[in-house]
């Protein structure tokens, strides 16, 4: 078959043993069957969708609703009483408030062009009074000014003698300035002749210190020179210690390293011994780490034996387990077996008694009818039944109980209830009797594998032997722990003997190493002892020490050095005393010159200046000395007359201006022109509080008005989508006429095309007696309807309930279910054809007759090119199929073979 899964999954998803349940549930279940056959998940997501879309408008609407009524609490009601009232009131009847809100706007917006006129004619005012307070403060600075300038001008005139002082004093000063020149070059000249007075006297006292030099450094020049035999002896010293000096350098380094290989002979010695130490040590931990892994080996090798044996143990303990789990439900079986047994005995012995009753109540009926016919005839008349005129025995009605139509329907249909009874407790009773012995043949094959690896097994020592293999199971998983703490431990064994491997050769290695290392140091120890030893004899005992040479060589240089610079010394200073002598001298001539030609200049000078101070009026040095100020100051004296005459002159015009100007003018009163001028202010400034909050309020409910038409608007457009998307979802949740959902309606219309189908093989199995049909009246209440099956009865005319048909009714009627839903889904499947079938069971319960009928109707499908397997246990069928799959129970298990009749 070229299908998927699902479309498999779809077609085989109820068995067939479940049909009856689908023909006879209520519509609740046969909903949750049908969903899972045509997967009409999609409708009721569509139910879903649509409860999400009503519900999220139904929010939205309340949304809406909440923030108008939240716009129309905050209005600012301020003229319109009856606005007033409601606001105050908390109402939110847009209706009621909307047009007082519009009133109540136009009201707020005549008041703010009236407070906007008083505010410009205010500010008018304003303007004007602040042009009178700044003509009055204008003319009250001028007044101030005027006294200011009044005050400044006597000021002035007081300082008139002072400022002709300063005029006389800097005429004087001028002229002081005028001698200045001459005078300083006067001090200039005295200052040279003191200078040069000191210079003479302090070259005197140098030239007699020198000459006492000249005559020390004469003496100890001398007496270098005769120090030239020590130089001598100094050089010839520090000679002889310069040609010792490299055999004293090589006994130092041949010392050196003759002590140097000694200390490593004696460390090489110890080297060889730690190492010898170390080998010993690890040749005996070696041997111990190899005894402890042949150990871990063996049991490692036990380990794995354990392992497979502990597996055995444990394949045959789970065996065990399972048939002693096993034998408890053949037990419940047996049990369920034997009471599902006495149920249908007990079935069929109440079927028997009832059908006997039956036949007992007809016979009597049939008999009472004769006698109530015998009652009227009349001898010479005909009898309705044979036509004779003679009626020799006419039959008697007998004493007791005579049954009627009613008594012998009821007891009809008590046979037909008891029929239903034991055609279920016959099913039930078949299907426990082959659990049963399916269990027992499956109890056997259990027992058959357990002796196979254990040949004394007894079923009756079950619990014994579970115990036994327990206690093994659990003595092997001591001894598998005890081994598997030496494996844990065997590859940290093999690493541990690796290293200690590794250490044995590299100490190996090392040791043969060391031995080459002391040999080599032993030859070169016994080299450099025999040179130091022929070095020494050549060396003095006091200079074999390189530091005692070498200090012993520089003192030799140092003495030798010293007496040459004490040489030197001794001549440079008797030559610079010399030299610095006859400098002196000259100097000295040089400067008593000098000394004479400027005492002659300041003479002169001097002369000079007494004249010229005479000519410009000073009578002596003392009132030259009084006139005389600096340069600057005389520059100070000169500004300040200067700015006092302008001062003077600025001040007397601007005096005599403003006394011309202000003649007669008033002195303006400024405070009452201020508190005037700050009352306008105050009177402008509320009325602009005024405005200002009256039109916020204004814009606020504005804003308000228009939030609100906009919610209306809004809300007006959900609430029409709300109207039909609500409307949809009420009707796909099933509040409609008929009281079924979206997705029922589709699965009604999946329950009709079956029973289309299946009623084509229905009317042939039943000739024509049965029809089935869906139940569409509502049902009470809030219940969902519209899957249940109805049966029409052709034979009454009346539609029933499907649980009303006896047992072979049912089957048939499960079975053309079955048949007519495989059909659908096929059709519904995508055009996959289904060309196999299998009907499982359901034949027991059927008369020869209903059995034919089932029969033909299989046989018309398989004639229609379908292969059709029946499964079932009736032996009546094996005759009516040509082509058998048997499976035959034995004591070894269940075998199959194919049976083909010609």
């Amino acid at each position: 078959m070229i299908i998927d899964s699902n479309q498999f999954r779809q077609i085989l998803m109820i068995p067939q043993g479940e049909f009856r349940k689908l023909l006879t549930s209520d519509s609740k279940d046969k909903e949750v069957i049908l969903q899972r056959l045509f997967h009409t998940e999609i409708y009721k997501r569509v139910e879903e969708k649509l409860k999400e879309e009503a519900t999220v408008l139904k929010k939205s609407v309340e949304d809406q609703v909440e923030k108008r009524n939240s716009a129309l609490r905050s209005i600012k009601a301020v003229e319109n009483e009856e606005l007033k009232e409601y606001v105050e009131a908390g109402s939110t009847n847009d209706v009621l408030i909307l047009p007082l809100l519009k009133k109540e706007i136009g009201a707020m917006e005549i008041k703010l062009e009236k407070l906007n006129r008083d505010r410009d004619k205010l500010q008018l005012e304003r303007d004007k009074m602040q042009q009178r307070l700044f003509e009055a403060e204008a003319t009250l600075k001028q007044i101030q000014s005027l006294e200011t300038l009044k005050m400044t001008k006597e000021k002035l005139e007081g300082q008139k003698s002072l400022f002709a002082e300063k005029e006389k004093q800097t005429v004087l000063a001028k002229k002081a300035a005028l001698l200045e020149a001459q005078e300083q070059l006067c001090h200039r000249l005295k200052a040279d002749l003191d200078s040069i007075t000191n210079q003479v006297n302090v070259i005197t006292k140098r030239i007699e210190q020198l000459t006492v030099r000249l005559t020390a450094a004469e003496k100890e020049h001398q007496k270098q020179i005769d120090r030239e035999p020590e130089r001598k002896a100094a050089a010839e010293q520090v000679n002889r210690l310069e040609n010792m000096k490299e055999d004293v350098h090589v006994f130092a380094s041949i010392a050196s390293q003759f002590a140097e290989l000694q200390q490593s002979l004696e460390s090489s010695a110890k080297n060889r011994e730690n190492s010898e130490a170390q080998l010993k040590s690890t040749e005996e931990r070696l041997k111990v780490l190899l005894a402890e892994k042949e150990g871990a080996e063996k049991a490692q090798i036990t380990y794995l034996e354990n392992d497979r044996k502990l597996e055995k143990l444990l394949l045959e303990l789970d065996k065990l387990n399972r048939l002693g789990n096993h034998n408890q439900k053949v037990t419940q079986a047996r049990a369920s077996f034997e009471a599902r047994k006495g149920i249908f005995d007990q079935a069929v012995s109440r079927l028997n008694d009832a059908k006997a009753t039956v036949e007992e109540l007809e016979q009597k009926w049939l008999h009472s009818q004769a006698s109530v016919l015998a009652a009227s005839l009349q001898n010479g008349s005909a009898c309705p039944v044979c036509g004779s005129e003679h009626h020799p025995e006419p039959a008697e009605a007998t004493g007791g109980f005579i049954p009627t139509e009613e008594d012998l329907k009821a007891a009809r249909e008590q046979i037909t209830g008891i029929e239903r009874e034991k055609g279920a407790a016959e099913k039930s009773y078949i299907e426990a009797d082959t659990t049963l012995r399916s269990m027992i043949e499956s109890g056997e094959e259990m027992i058959t594998e357990i002796v196979k690896f254990r040949t004394d097994f007894v079923v009756g020592q079950l619990a014994d032997t579970v115990l036994l293999t327990q206690s093994e199971v659990e003595k092997l998983q001591y001894e598998q722990n005890q081994h598997s703490v030496k494996l844990k431990g065997l590859e940290k064994i093999k690493s541990e003997i690796k290293r200690f491997e590794d250490d044995k050769e590299r100490l190996n290695k090392q040791l043969k190493a060391i031995d080459e290392s002391y040999q080599s140091l032993m030859i070169q120890y016994t080299e450099k002892k025999t040179t130091l030893e022929r070095i020494t004899e050549k060396i003095p005992e006091q200079l074999r020490s390189l530091q005692v040479f070498e200090s012993k060589v520089k003192s030799a240089r140092l003495l030798q050095q010293q007496l040459d610079e004490e040489l030197e010394r001794a001549r440079k200073n008797y030559q610079e005393a010399k030299e610095l002598l006859g400098t002196e001298k000259a100097r000295s001539e040089e400067a008593e010159k000098r000394l004479k030609e400027i005492d002659s200049q300041l003479t002169a000078e001097r002369e000079t200046f007494k004249n010229n101070m005479t000519s410009q009026g000073f009578e002596n040095y003392q009132a030259y000395h009084q006139a005389k100020i600096p340069e600057q100051a005389i520059q100070q004296l000169d500004a300040d007359i200067l700015n006092y005459r302008e001062e003077v002159r600025s001040v007397s015009d601007r005096f005599a201006e403003l006394s011309e100007l202000l003649k007669d003018v008033k002195k303006p009163d400024i405070v009452t022109l201020q508190a005037e001028f700050a009352q306008l202010n105050n009177m402008i400034r509320e009325t602009d509080e005024a405005y200002q909050d009256l039109n916020l309020k204004k814009r606020d409910n504005q804003s308000i008005l228009d939030q609100v038409d906009t919610l209306n608007e809004q809300m007006k457009v959900l609430e029409e989508k709300y109207k039909l998307v609500g409307h949809l979802f009420e009707i796909s949740k099933g509040q409609n006429t008929y009281r079924i959902t979206f997705e029922r309606y589709v699965l009604a219309a999946f329950l009709d095309d079956i029973l289309a189908e299946a009623n084509l093989r229905l009317n042939k199995m039943t000739s024509g007696r049965y029809r089935l049909l869906r139940k569409t009246d509502r049902s009470k209440g809030n219940v969902q309807s519209g899957l249940e099956l109805l049966v029409f009865d052709a034979y009454t005319g009346q539609e029933r309930h499907v649980k009303t048909l006896s047992g072979g009714e049912s089957f048939k009627a499960a079975l053309s279910l079955a048949l007519g839903l495989a059909d659908v889904v096929q059709n519904y499947a995508g055009g996959v054809s289904l060309e196999t079938m299998f009907i499982d069971e359901g034949f027991g319960t059927l008369d020869p007759e209903s059995l034919d009928q089932a029969i033909e109707a299989l046989i018309d499908i398989q004639s229609s090119g379908r292969l059709v397997g029946i499964i079932s246990h009736v032996p009546e069928l094996k005759e009516r199929i040509d082509a058998r799959l048997e499976v035959i129970s034995t004591q070894t298990g269940s075998k199959t073979e194919f049976v083909l009749m010609n």
